[in-house]
């Protein structure tokens, strides 16, 4: 198959992987994907950085050490996902649901999330630096050693989530 090395299309990307289940080491950065059925796929070493995701699905999918760093998301889920060591640094967030999620050891720096979900989520270990988050819920999650540090928050919720348990920056902590 692809290595790394060569940056494909969506349409080749689509052509190649749309029915595997199993996608290891792709770059498919710098592309525009809307109205894609990610749902159960299993993505390691992957990278989609500088992409957008319109209307996308990615319920119940298995990432590991994947990119999705510089992208933006909208009206997209990742519900029943297991996401771990992977970064969507600088990426932004607008009606997008992790809702019921493991993420853990994930890097959420540099985003903006408005209007997003990751309710009842396991986001140990994660990063939230200088991220802007808006109308963002964080309700009965696990945020155990998350870091949230230099953000700006609006109307961000932490309800049910063990907050003492995470770090947080000087004047951030919800308590």
């Amino acid at each position: 198959m692809f290595s790394t090395n060569c940056v494909l299309t969506k349409d080749v990307f689509l052509k190649e992987y749309g029915a595997e289940k199993n996608i290891n080491s792709v770059n498919v950065s710098d592309q525009v994907f809307e109205n894609i059925d990610f749902s159960e796929k299993i993505l390691t070493g992957t990278c989609f950085s500088n992409s957008v995701f319109k209307n996308c699905i990615f319920d119940g999918i298995r990432m590991r050490m994947s990119f999705f760093e510089f992208c933006q998301f909208q009206n997209s889920s990742f519900k029943n996902s297991d996401i771990q060591f992977s970064s969507f640094s600088g990426s932004s967030f607008e009606k997008v649901s992790f809702k019921n999620s493991v993420l853990l050891h994930n890097n959420f720096n540099g985003i903006r999330a408005d209007e997003t979900v990751f309710d009842d989520s396991d986001l140990y270990n994660s990063r939230f630096i200088a991220a802007k988050l808006k109308l963002t819920g964080f309700n009965n999650c696990n945020i155990r050693k998350t870091r949230f540090f230099k953000n700006t928050y609006d109307a961000v919720s932490f309800k049910s989530s063990n907050t003492r348990e995470a770090f947080f920056g000087k004047g951030e902590n919800p308590e």
